[in-house]
């Protein structure tokens, strides 16, 4: 458990790091059904936001490659897990970061409404094809896991 909230420790402070250096300001954090949300004072340009959106994930990767060069077994399993979650973390099902960065993607090529059913699709699709190899492959979680990933996509009270 240590191990895992090390990796989300060290996802978030690249998401703080961001932010500081864009000068952006915390209004909030909340611990959502899809883990902790970080909320912004004001407004940021795109440029800004998909910076600190993408940082996070980045930040995970980064730490995941330090850790998995390392002698120690615990920090090499800590690395597995931060690499795991990091590219969990980039499916593009909001309110994942990879969910934001593909929203901000596509509202770039098509109008905010249209992006917003065409990721919703996507994400439904993305949570249907997760339970459905999950179940045959007889993993319970797995197949939970594209349940989840499904009732993201479609609840926005949990984005």
């Amino acid at each position: 458990m240590t191990a895992f909230c090390t990796a989300a420790l060290s996802h978030e402070l690249g998401h703080l790091a961001a932010m500081t250096m864009t000068g952006a300001s915390v209004r909030s954090v909340k611990l959502t059904a899809a883990g902790p949300v970080i909320e912004l004072c004001g407004d940021m340009t795109p440029r800004q936001e998909l910076g600190i959106t993408a940082a996070g994930p980045l930040a995970g990767i980064l730490f995941s490659l330090l850790c998995l060069s390392s002698g120690s077994l615990y920090f090499r399993y800590t690395g597995l897990i931060a690499l795991l979650a990091s590219a969990f973390n980039l499916l593009p099902v909001l309110p994942l970061d990879g969910g934001r960065l593909a929203t901000a993607a596509l509202r770039s090529v098509m109008p905010e409404k249209t992006a917003s059913h065409v990721l919703r699709a996507l994400g439904s699709l993305l949570g249907f094809g997760v339970t459905v190899t999950g179940l045959r492959a007889g993993s319970v979680c797995s197949a939970a896991v594209g349940i989840w990933l499904a009732v993201l996509a479609n609840v926005p009270e949990l984005r």
